[in-house]
């Protein structure tokens, strides 16, 4: 998983950042998550909260920022919502 900041007034663009990620990252290394914020959470020592956000994982239903998934079948990250995130847990979805 990513966590991404936007800036103010910016959108995802699902099938662009696909693209990039496709072009700059072999397939190991490509987020399957991402997780956009609207900042940074950071310690008292401008470190990134990493551990925090990976005890909260993935569940759409825990994690209040919206989530994204990247759905190779239509080249895009795409909005993971409580029918994706089920398609996760029961296999029918590969990640």
């Amino acid at each position: 998983m990513a966590a991404l900041v936007l800036r103010p007034g910016c959108r995802l663009d699902g099938p662009a950042l696909y693209r990039h990620v496709e072009q700059l990252l072999p397939p190991y290394a490509r987020p399957r998550f991402l997780r956009l914020q609207e900042r940074l959470a950071m310690t008292e020592t401008f470190k990134q909260q990493k551990v925090r956000l990976a005890q909260e994982g993935f569940d759409p239903a825990r994690v209040p920022d919206p989530l994204f998934l990247l759905d190779e079948t239509t080249k895009a990250y795409v909005p993971l919502g409580p029918a994706l995130w089920e398609g996760v847990l029961d296999g029918r979805l590969r990640i």
